[in-house]
C-alpha cells in the first residue's frame, strides 16, 4: 500500500518582534557605516548634526536588543529573525560602544 502524501496548510509566521529587532539592529549599522563614512569624508571634521544621528543609532540598537529579548516570548514556529535580531543588535551595541570610547580618548 502506497503512503498517502501529507499536506499541512497552517501559516506558520516569524515572529513580529524578531523582525523588528532584526531590522532596528540593521538600521543602526547602516547609520554607523554612513557616519563613519561621512567622517572619512570629511577628514574628521563631521557637522554637528551627525551626534545626533549617532545618539539615534545607538538609541536604536538598544530598542533592538529589547524588542529581540521579547521576541523569545511570542508563539512562532521559526525562532531565525528572533536569534538574528538580537545578536546583530548586541553586535551593534558593542561597536558603537567602541566607538564612543575612542572619540573620549580622543
Amino acid at each position: 500500500m502506497a503512503k498517502q502524501p501529507v499536506y499541512s496548510f497552517t501559516e506558520e509566521k516569524h515572529s513580529r518582534n524578531g523582525i523588528i529587532a532584526a531590522s532596528l539592529g540593521g538600521g543602526s549599522l547602516v547609520t554607523l557605516l554612513a557616519l563613519v563614512l561621512l567622517s572619512v569624508f570629511m577628514k574628521g571634521e563631521a557637522p554637528y548634526w551627525s551626534g545626533a544621528f549617532g545618539f539615534m543609532g545607538i538609541a536604536m540598537s538598544v530598542c533592538g536588543l529589547s524588542y529581540g529579548f521579547t521576541s523569545f516570548h511570542d508563539e512562532c514556529k521559526y525562532g531565525f529573525f528572533c536569534k538574528f535580531g538580537t545578536l546583530l543588535s548586541a553586535a551593534a551595541i558593542a561597536i558603537w560602544f567602541f566607538v564612543v570610547c575612542i572619540g573620549l580618548a580622543g
